[in-house]
Protein backbone atom coordinates (compact mmCIF):
# COMPACT_ATOMS: atom_id res chain seq x y z
CA UNK A 1 0.00 0.00 0.00
CA UNK A 2 1.85 3.50 -1.03
CA UNK A 3 2.44 5.95 1.56
CA UNK A 4 0.67 8.99 1.80
CA UNK A 5 2.63 11.83 2.95
CA UNK A 6 0.49 12.24 6.21
CA UNK A 7 2.08 8.81 6.69
CA UNK A 8 5.29 10.77 6.33
CA UNK A 9 5.45 13.51 8.42
CA UNK A 10 8.31 14.30 10.83
CA UNK A 11 10.28 16.63 12.09
CA UNK A 12 13.56 17.72 11.97
CA UNK A 13 15.92 15.27 13.71
CA UNK A 14 18.65 16.96 16.28
CA UNK A 15 21.87 17.61 15.50
CA UNK A 16 24.25 14.24 15.75
CA UNK A 17 26.49 13.75 19.09
CA UNK A 18 30.30 13.22 18.86
CA UNK A 19 30.56 9.99 19.47
CA UNK A 20 34.17 9.72 21.44
CA UNK A 21 33.26 12.77 24.32
CA UNK A 22 29.20 12.48 24.11
CA UNK A 23 29.33 16.03 23.45
CA UNK A 24 27.37 18.28 20.64
CA UNK A 25 29.57 19.90 18.29
CA UNK A 26 30.42 23.57 18.60
CA UNK A 27 28.11 25.76 16.59
CA UNK A 28 29.40 27.79 13.38
CA UNK A 29 29.04 31.20 13.43
CA UNK A 30 25.40 32.01 11.61
CA UNK A 31 27.11 33.16 8.17
CA UNK A 32 29.18 30.12 8.08
CA UNK A 33 27.13 28.12 8.61
CA UNK A 34 24.30 29.40 5.83
CA UNK A 35 27.23 29.45 3.17
CA UNK A 36 27.91 25.74 3.57
CA UNK A 37 24.60 24.26 3.72
CA UNK A 38 25.16 21.42 2.64
CA UNK A 39 28.17 20.81 5.00
CA UNK A 40 26.08 20.95 8.40
CA UNK A 41 24.87 17.74 8.38
CA UNK A 42 27.66 14.30 9.03
CA UNK A 43 26.90 11.61 7.12
CA UNK A 44 27.28 7.90 6.97
CA UNK A 45 28.47 5.67 4.75
CA UNK A 46 25.22 4.04 4.15
CA UNK A 47 23.23 7.68 4.26
CA UNK A 48 26.22 9.17 1.34
CA UNK A 49 24.64 6.14 -0.44
CA UNK A 50 20.77 6.87 0.30
CA UNK A 51 21.48 10.74 -1.08
CA UNK A 52 22.52 9.28 -4.41
CA UNK A 53 19.15 7.10 -4.57
CA UNK A 54 17.48 10.31 -3.49
CA UNK A 55 19.13 12.27 -5.94
CA UNK A 56 18.11 10.02 -8.84
CA UNK A 57 14.11 9.76 -7.66
CA UNK A 58 14.00 13.61 -7.68
CA UNK A 59 15.54 13.99 -11.72
CA UNK A 60 14.20 10.94 -13.23
CA UNK A 61 10.51 11.90 -15.10
CA UNK A 62 7.88 9.74 -14.33
CA UNK A 63 4.70 11.37 -15.52
CA UNK A 64 2.80 8.48 -13.48
CA UNK A 65 4.37 9.62 -10.40
CA UNK A 66 5.22 12.86 -8.16
CA UNK A 67 8.59 13.64 -7.08
CA UNK A 68 7.39 13.00 -3.01
CA UNK A 69 6.00 9.33 -3.83
CA UNK A 70 9.18 8.38 -4.93
CA UNK A 71 10.61 8.67 -1.56
CA UNK A 72 10.44 6.70 1.54
CA UNK A 73 9.96 7.50 4.90
CA UNK A 74 13.94 7.31 5.67
CA UNK A 75 14.76 9.15 2.97
CA UNK A 76 12.24 11.98 3.89
CA UNK A 77 13.54 12.34 7.08
CA UNK A 78 17.52 12.34 5.24
CA UNK A 79 16.37 15.66 3.04
CA UNK A 80 14.71 17.55 6.38
CA UNK A 81 18.07 16.88 8.54
CA UNK A 82 20.12 18.36 5.50
CA UNK A 83 19.12 20.03 2.43
CA UNK A 84 15.78 20.98 3.68
CA UNK A 85 16.12 21.72 6.83
CA UNK A 86 12.68 23.07 8.96
CA UNK A 87 10.83 22.55 6.20
CA UNK A 88 7.28 21.33 6.44
CA UNK A 89 5.60 18.33 4.45
CA UNK A 90 4.00 20.87 1.98
CA UNK A 91 7.15 23.10 1.89
CA UNK A 92 9.46 19.55 1.26
CA UNK A 93 6.84 18.40 -1.57
CA UNK A 94 7.12 22.13 -3.50
CA UNK A 95 10.92 21.70 -3.02
CA UNK A 96 10.93 18.47 -4.26
CA UNK A 97 8.76 19.28 -7.57
CA UNK A 98 10.82 22.50 -8.62
CA UNK A 99 13.74 19.95 -8.50
CA UNK A 100 12.16 17.60 -10.40
CA UNK A 101 11.00 20.36 -12.91
CA UNK A 102 14.08 21.26 -13.83
CA UNK A 103 16.13 17.90 -13.15
CA UNK A 104 18.35 19.50 -10.62
CA UNK A 105 19.67 17.13 -7.41
CA UNK A 106 19.98 19.19 -4.41
CA UNK A 107 22.84 16.82 -2.76
CA UNK A 108 24.83 17.84 -5.49
CA UNK A 109 24.07 22.17 -4.83
CA UNK A 110 22.88 23.02 -7.65
CA UNK A 111 19.44 24.05 -6.15
CA UNK A 112 18.68 25.71 -1.98
CA UNK A 113 16.20 25.30 0.23
CA UNK A 114 16.40 28.18 2.29
CA UNK A 115 14.05 29.36 5.62
CA UNK A 116 14.44 32.99 6.86
CA UNK A 117 12.40 35.08 9.26
CA UNK A 118 9.94 37.36 7.16
CA UNK A 119 8.67 40.18 9.94
CA UNK A 120 5.71 40.90 7.93
CA UNK A 121 4.33 37.52 7.91
CA UNK A 122 5.55 36.71 10.92
CA UNK A 123 7.19 33.54 10.42
CA UNK A 124 9.48 31.87 8.40
CA UNK A 125 9.00 31.68 5.04
CA UNK A 126 10.59 29.09 2.68
CA UNK A 127 12.54 30.48 -0.50
CA UNK A 128 13.70 28.27 -3.09
CA UNK A 129 17.26 29.50 -4.91
CA UNK A 130 19.18 28.13 -7.60
CA UNK A 131 22.99 27.25 -7.76
CA UNK A 132 25.32 28.68 -10.26
CA UNK A 133 26.01 24.88 -11.05
CA UNK A 134 21.76 24.63 -11.74
CA UNK A 135 21.65 27.54 -13.74
CA UNK A 136 24.59 25.73 -16.41
CA UNK A 137 22.66 22.75 -16.15
CA UNK A 138 19.48 23.68 -16.95
CA UNK A 139 21.67 25.96 -20.05
CA UNK A 140 23.33 23.02 -21.08
CA UNK A 141 19.70 21.08 -20.81
CA UNK A 142 18.54 23.38 -23.61
CA UNK A 143 21.03 22.12 -26.14
CA UNK A 144 22.21 25.30 -27.27
CA UNK A 145 25.27 26.66 -24.34
CA UNK A 146 28.44 26.63 -25.71
CA UNK A 147 30.35 26.93 -22.66
CA UNK A 148 31.77 30.74 -21.06
CA UNK A 149 34.59 32.80 -20.81
CA UNK A 150 36.93 33.83 -17.53
CA UNK A 151 35.53 36.81 -15.53
CA UNK A 152 37.28 39.83 -16.45
CA UNK A 153 38.06 41.97 -13.30
CA UNK A 154 38.12 46.00 -12.78
CA UNK A 155 38.19 48.55 -10.29
CA UNK A 156 39.41 46.69 -7.73
CA UNK A 157 39.84 48.41 -3.91
CA UNK A 158 40.42 47.65 -0.52
CA UNK A 159 37.84 46.92 1.87
CA UNK A 160 38.04 46.52 5.54
CA UNK A 161 36.11 43.16 6.37
CA UNK A 162 35.53 40.96 9.73
CA UNK A 163 38.47 38.84 8.28
CA UNK A 164 40.94 41.86 7.65
CA UNK A 165 41.76 43.84 4.70
CA UNK A 166 40.99 42.62 1.63
CA UNK A 167 41.22 43.44 -1.98
CA UNK A 168 38.03 43.35 -3.85
CA UNK A 169 36.74 43.63 -7.84
CA UNK A 170 35.02 46.60 -8.24
CA UNK A 171 32.95 44.51 -11.19
CA UNK A 172 33.30 41.53 -13.17
CA UNK A 173 32.38 41.35 -16.61
CA UNK A 174 31.62 36.93 -18.17
CA UNK A 175 30.75 36.53 -21.74
CA UNK A 176 28.34 33.20 -22.08
CA UNK A 177 27.54 31.61 -25.80
CA UNK A 178 24.90 30.55 -26.96
CA UNK A 179 24.68 28.47 -30.31
CA UNK A 180 22.25 30.28 -33.33
CA UNK A 181 22.03 28.47 -36.39
CA UNK A 182 25.43 27.02 -35.72
CA UNK A 183 27.38 30.17 -34.70
CA UNK A 184 28.50 30.59 -31.53
CA UNK A 185 27.22 33.61 -30.38
CA UNK A 186 28.47 35.82 -27.46
CA UNK A 187 25.98 37.12 -24.55
CA UNK A 188 27.80 39.71 -22.07
CA UNK A 189 26.75 40.94 -18.60
CA UNK A 190 28.66 42.69 -16.37
CA UNK A 191 28.35 42.65 -12.22
CA UNK A 192 29.00 45.20 -9.99
CA UNK A 193 30.28 44.93 -6.02
CA UNK A 194 27.73 47.66 -4.94
CA UNK A 195 25.21 46.15 -6.25
CA UNK A 196 25.65 42.43 -4.87
CA UNK A 197 27.86 42.59 -1.71
CA UNK A 198 25.74 41.83 1.04
CA UNK A 199 28.02 43.63 3.64
CA UNK A 200 29.97 42.49 6.31
CA UNK A 201 27.47 41.10 8.60
CA UNK A 202 25.84 38.57 5.90
CA UNK A 203 28.80 38.20 3.23
CA UNK A 204 31.27 35.77 5.14
CA UNK A 205 31.96 33.70 1.35
CA UNK A 206 32.04 37.22 -0.13
CA UNK A 207 34.57 38.55 1.86
CA UNK A 208 36.52 35.13 1.96
CA UNK A 209 36.28 34.69 -1.66
CA UNK A 210 35.11 38.65 -3.20
CA UNK A 211 36.71 37.41 -7.04
CA UNK A 212 34.64 34.26 -7.53
CA UNK A 213 31.36 35.69 -5.72
CA UNK A 214 31.25 38.18 -8.30
CA UNK A 215 32.06 36.40 -11.15
CA UNK A 216 29.73 33.87 -10.30
CA UNK A 217 26.79 36.99 -10.42
CA UNK A 218 28.38 37.85 -13.29
CA UNK A 219 27.84 34.79 -15.13
CA UNK A 220 24.13 34.40 -13.55
CA UNK A 221 23.20 37.80 -15.70
CA UNK A 222 24.75 36.70 -18.68
CA UNK A 223 22.91 32.97 -18.84
CA UNK A 224 19.99 34.29 -18.15
CA UNK A 225 20.28 36.94 -20.95
CA UNK A 226 21.79 33.87 -23.29
CA UNK A 227 18.42 32.16 -22.23
CA UNK A 228 15.87 34.16 -21.27
CA UNK A 229 13.07 31.17 -22.03
CA UNK A 230 15.13 28.86 -19.44
CA UNK A 231 16.17 30.65 -16.82
CA UNK A 232 14.05 34.34 -16.65
CA UNK A 233 12.63 35.05 -13.39
CA UNK A 234 14.88 32.52 -11.66
CA UNK A 235 17.62 33.95 -9.87
CA UNK A 236 20.86 32.28 -8.13
CA UNK A 237 21.59 32.41 -4.26
CA UNK A 238 24.51 34.40 -4.73
CA UNK A 239 22.68 37.23 -6.32
CA UNK A 240 19.90 37.32 -3.56
CA UNK A 241 22.39 37.69 -0.77
CA UNK A 242 22.51 41.51 -1.63
CA UNK A 243 18.65 41.65 -0.54
CA UNK A 244 19.02 39.96 2.72
CA UNK A 245 20.82 42.30 5.15
CA UNK A 246 18.51 44.93 4.52
CA UNK A 247 15.67 42.73 5.36
CA UNK A 248 17.55 40.63 8.31
CA UNK A 249 18.22 43.75 9.99
CA UNK A 250 14.59 44.87 9.62
CA UNK A 251 13.58 41.36 10.96
CA UNK A 252 15.79 41.53 13.87
CA UNK A 253 14.70 45.01 14.85
CA UNK A 254 11.14 43.95 15.14
CA UNK A 255 12.06 40.72 16.81
CA UNK A 256 13.92 43.08 19.63
CA UNK A 257 10.74 45.17 19.95
CA UNK A 258 8.64 42.06 20.16
CA UNK A 259 10.73 41.20 23.04
CA UNK A 260 11.27 44.26 24.56
CA UNK A 261 7.18 44.38 24.93
CA UNK A 262 7.74 40.86 26.34
CA UNK A 263 9.38 42.02 29.29
CA UNK A 264 7.69 44.55 29.67
CA UNK A 265 4.34 43.18 30.14
CA UNK A 266 6.07 41.24 32.71
CA UNK A 267 8.15 44.20 34.45
CA UNK A 268 6.68 44.88 38.32
CA UNK A 269 10.18 47.11 39.29
CA UNK A 270 8.61 51.16 38.94
CA UNK A 271 11.66 52.80 38.83
CA UNK A 272 13.41 50.58 36.18
CA UNK A 273 10.11 50.93 33.94
CA UNK A 274 10.40 54.61 34.58
CA UNK A 275 14.11 54.44 33.93
CA UNK A 276 13.15 52.53 30.47
CA UNK A 277 11.85 55.40 29.06
CA UNK A 278 14.52 57.53 29.03
CA UNK A 279 16.82 54.81 27.75
CA UNK A 280 14.96 54.21 25.01
CA UNK A 281 15.13 58.06 24.20
CA UNK A 282 18.72 57.80 24.03
CA UNK A 283 18.79 53.91 22.14
CA UNK A 284 19.71 53.52 18.51
CA UNK A 285 18.64 49.72 18.54
CA UNK A 286 15.05 51.68 17.81
CA UNK A 287 13.05 53.14 15.30
CA UNK A 288 11.04 56.48 16.35
CA UNK A 289 7.96 54.77 15.64
CA UNK A 290 9.14 51.59 17.67
CA UNK A 291 10.19 53.92 21.07
CA UNK A 292 6.42 55.28 20.62
CA UNK A 293 5.43 51.83 20.43
CA UNK A 294 7.54 50.44 23.77
CA UNK A 295 6.82 53.72 25.95
CA UNK A 296 3.12 53.55 25.62
CA UNK A 297 3.43 49.32 26.66
CA UNK A 298 5.67 51.13 29.86
CA UNK A 299 2.42 53.19 30.31
CA UNK A 300 0.09 50.57 30.09
CA UNK A 301 2.71 48.24 32.36
CA UNK A 302 2.77 50.87 34.71
CA UNK A 303 -1.14 51.35 34.91
CA UNK A 304 -1.72 47.58 35.65
CA UNK A 305 1.01 47.49 38.53
CA UNK A 306 -0.56 51.00 39.93
CA UNK A 307 -4.36 49.36 39.91
CA UNK A 308 -3.15 46.28 41.75
CA UNK A 309 -1.39 48.14 44.37
CA UNK A 310 -4.93 50.03 44.81
CA UNK A 311 -6.96 46.91 45.16
CA UNK A 312 -4.36 45.50 48.16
Amino acid sequence: MQKTPRDKMISTSPKKKNVKTGKAKPKKKAEEAEAEIAEQVELTPEEKKETDKIGRAIVEHKDEAVAWDNLGKSQVELMKRTVAVGATDDELTLFLNVCRGAKLNPFLRQVHFVKRWNSKAGKEVATIQVGIDGYRLIAEDGGQYAGNDDAIFKDETEITTKQGKKTVPGQATVAVYKLLDGTRCAFTATARWSEYYPGTKAGYMWDKMPYGQLAKCAESLALRKAFPKLLGGMYTSDEMEQATPQESMVDKTDQMCSRAKAMIAKAIDFEALEGLKSKLDKSANYNAGQKTELKESVDVRLMELTEKLELK
